[in-house]
């Protein structure tokens, strides 16, 4: 009596290596497009018009454009979460009359969105 031999897992197998290829394409995709300070930095230009400079004596300086007009903020403090494939961001300031301003943002993919 012959046996017959029968691959059943073959196109499975194949299926699975392909899944797990795209993954850790897609993983690696992910974390080197994360988006790192000093865009986080260039994106509170663009979305909350808090702009940066650098000083030798002063390091870096904030400013934002209110009423027509550039007030300096006080820089209070940051938070800053690198998670692999994404980052959160957190930035305190308190402007000319102690008012504090907290930006948050979550960043993936060289993109920043508010959180």
């Amino acid at each position: 009596m012959k046996r017959e031999h029968k691959q059943y897992g073959s196109k499975r197998g194949a299926g699975l290596r392909t899944g797990i290829v795209v993954f850790i394409v897609l993983l690696v995709t992910l974390i080197m497009t994360n988006p790192n300070e000093e865009d986080f930095v260039a994106w509170l230009a663009s979305e909350h018009d808090i702009h940066a400079s650098y000083d030798v004596n002063d390091g870096r300086t904030f400013t934002k454009t209110i009423d027509g007009e550039e007030k300096k903020l006080h820089y209070k403090g940051r938070h800053i979460g690198h998670m692999g494939i994404l980052s959160t961001y957190s930035y305190r300031f308190a402007d000319t009359e102690e008012k504090e301003i907290q930006i948050e943002a979550v960043g993936i993919m060289n993109m920043l969105f508010n959180r």
